[in-house]
């Protein structure tokens, strides 16, 4: 079990009081939340950030809905406060922007593929038996289950969608910022994924940079992410794997290493 790597925060007022004929606020559920693009059904994040986060959302294309909903409910020493879905438009109200894309951002192309050409073979990777959807969850803390083990009350919105779209959709278009990103097993091949989510000047992190409210404080990442270019990794030798703003390294890895800035701005926690 993955051990808790950042300071615990009192449950937010916003949470406390919630029940299942409570309307979802999106402001107050995604600020200062934890994203997780290409998550499936990892439950990691919520042992090692649950405390210091009490928001999370997991975005993945191809994990279904029915996965979802089997698996929410058995979330040890916790007991759901309410599980339902989320229309797009209680989520996005407003139009999300057109993101920018270049070739270089989809693995592996081409010089003579085109974006339209690119873009259509991304889409092939989402599941196509599955319909978007988005359903938020909160779990309360069992009356027997010592504190030690998690917060009292943690909120989980699972969308279906792509994680860069999403993040551009959810965040951005609504001025909102969370405050950490995961990046962790989201791989191309069987992976299903069809960029580099951790990739200097990738569109993710072009996204994730423009958003006018600010930018996130943390990144959790994987192995794979290298700020100082000693891994080697023969697969991307040709490709910088870390974001260039985030390089000071705050927690080395227990669960995932733990990255952050200097070059902050807007954030309010």
């Amino acid at each position: 079990m993955p051990r808790k790597q950042l300071s615990s925060r009192p449950v937010p007022s916003w949470l406390k009081n919630l029940n299942a004929s409570s309307k979802f606020d999106r402001n107050v559920v995604l600020a200062n939340s934890i994203y997780y693009p290409g998550s499936n059904i990892d439950g990691g994040p919520l042992q090692a950030y649950g405390g210091f986060a009490h928001s999370f959302v997991y975005v993945d294309y191809y994990c279904d809905k029915e996965a979802i909903l089997t698996n929410l409910p058995c979330i040890g020493g916790y007991e759901p406060v309410f599980i339902k879905e989320i229309s797009r438009q209680e989520l996005v109200p407003n139009a999300s922007n057109e993101i920018q894309f270049e070739n270089s951002d989809f693995f592996r192309s081409q010089p003579y593929q085109s974006i339209a050409e690119l873009k259509r073979n991304a889409k092939s990777h989402f599941n196509p038996r599955v319909n978007p959807f988005c359903i938020w969850s909160v779990f309360q803390r069992k009356a027997r289950t010592s504190p030690s083990h998690g917060p009292e009350r943690f909120s989980i919105l699972s969308i279906f969608g792509e994680g860069v779209a999403t993040y551009d959709s959810i965040y951005n278009s609504n001025c909102v910022c969370p405050i950490a990103i995961i990046i962790k097993g989201a791989d191309i091949g069987f992976g299903r994924n069809w960029t580099l989510f951790e990739q200097r000047g990738g569109v993710f992190e072009r996204v994730v940079m423009s958003n006018t409210v600010g930018i996130p404080k943390y990144l959790f990442t994987w192995d794979r992410y290298d700020p100082t270019g000693r891994k080697g990794n023969e697969m991307y030798s040709d490709i910088d794997m870390y974001w260039e703003k985030y390089t000071t390294e705050v927690s080395s890895r227990n669960y995932l290493s733990i990255w952050t800035t200097d070059c902050i701005s807007h954030h309010k926690e």
